[in-house]
């Protein structure tokens, strides 16, 4: 799928990988609807989107609000017709063992992560159905395909957004809607800052490499233009899923070493 001429929305899009996918989709002439909370941080991913060559209508929403996300297909169809492209990108992480976090904490990471994703989808299907082969990406995370000790939370929702993603898939398959997943790993941007912790827990120390949101950003874009069902970035990514498929028990015992406890001991 060539960017050039094609309509993508994207959630999350003020910062981090969405961001980044924005501006990596803009380079190659994409018209561009951008989605998130913070209007004056979306203006200006807008405009650099515009000096890169592309177009950009930019949203204030909180995938969370039904009526928020129905204005922004509203205002996306009035504004281009259709969509090619959605990327599923807004998210919220959680850090801290399962029985410290509070249900608004758990209930709030997946009101963004799964519940705003499956509305924002809904909504979006109309306008997807105008176009010819348009696509459903949906970031994820590794940890949505193996959890980690201090991320309960966060990689149920991760998970849930894979099964989701493979439902949709064999689902929407008849239409020719593609359905596509990619799951980025430790990722350079505000995440950890925004993200939920218990009282008495913070991750600080960071044990692993983590990668540029452009370069998630290039993945996503290139996922789309290959069509690739599934992509997990990075190697170390990569090895941690393949283990965790042939030697789980092992996996478990790495697992504890690589995330910690209070006052970032580890981090995922």
């Amino acid at each position: 799928m060539r960017s050039s001429h094609k309509v993508v929305l994207i959630t999350g899009a003020s910062s981090g990988i969405g961001r980044a996918t924005a501006l990596a989709f803009s380079r190659r002439g994409a018209s561009l609807v951008l989605a998130a909370r913070r209007e004056g941080r979306l203006a200006e991913v807008a405009t650099e989107a515009a000096r890169l060559g592309g177009s950009a209508l930019a949203v204030r929403c909180d995938v969370t609000r039904p009526e928020e996300v129905r204005e922004l297909m509203a205002r996306a169809g009035r504004a281009f017709g259709g969509l090619d492209v959605l990327v599923n990108n807004a998210g919220l992480g959680l850090y801290g063992p399962l029985e410290q976090c509070t249900d608004e904490q758990v209930e709030r990471v997946f009101a963004v992560n799964f519940f705003g994703l499956a509305r924002v989808t809904r909504e979006a299907l109309p306008l997807l159905r105008r176009k010819t082969r348009a696509q459903i990406i949906n970031v994820s995370s590794v940890v949505g395909h193996r959890g980690l000790p201090m991320l309960s939370g966060y990689c149920a929702s991760k998970a849930a957004v894979n099964a989701l993603t493979e439902s949709l898939r064999a689902e929407l398959a008849p239409e020719g809607l593609d359905v596509l997943l990619v799951s980025p790993g430790l990722t350079e941007s505000e995440f950890r800052e925004a993200r939920l912790y218990p009282q008495g827990y913070q991750q600080e120390k960071v044990p692993f490499r983590a990668v540029s949101a452009e370069s998630v950003g290039e993945a996503i874009v290139r996922a789309s233009r290959t069509r690739r069902r599934t992509t997990v970035l990075t190697l170390a990514g990569r090895a941690m899923v393949y283990a965790n498929r042939v030697s789980p028990w092992l996996m478990d015992k790495v697992a504890r070493r690589m995330v910690g406890g209070p006052a970032g001991e580890g981090e995922a």
